[in-house]
C-alpha cells in the first residue's frame, strides 16, 4: 500500500515539472514577442530621427543662407548711408 502511495506522486511529481516547464516556455514565449515589438518600435524611431536629422540639416542650410542676405541688405543700408552722409 504505501508503494501504492510513491507510484501515485511520481505522476504529481512530473505533471508539476511539466506545468512549470510549460509556464516557462510561455513566460519565455511573452517576452519574445515583447523583444520583437521594441525592436520594431526602436527601428521605428530611428527612421523617424533620421528624418528629423534631414529636417535639421536643411534647417541649418536655411540659416547660413538668411544670415547671408541679412548681411548683403545692411551692408547695401550701411553704403547707403555712407552715401547720404557725404553729400
Amino acid at each position: 500500500m504505501v508503494r501504492e502511495a510513491k507510484d501515485q506522486n511520481v505522476p504529481l511529481e512530473t505533471c508539476g515539472r511539466a506545468r512549470k516547464a510549460s509556464r516557462s516556455r510561455d513566460m519565455l514565449s511573452a517576452l519574445e514577442g515583447r523583444v520583437v515589438k521594441l525592436e520594431d518600435f526602436i527601428g521605428d524611431l530611428k527612421e523617424s530621427l533620421e528624418i528629423v536629422e534631414g529636417h535639421i540639416v536643411e534647417l541649418d542650410l536655411g540659416t547660413d543662407e538668411l544670415k547671408e542676405h541679412v548681411l548683403v541688405a545692411l551692408n547695401a543700408n550701411v553704403e547707403e548711408m555712407q552715401v547720404a552722409h557725404c553729400h
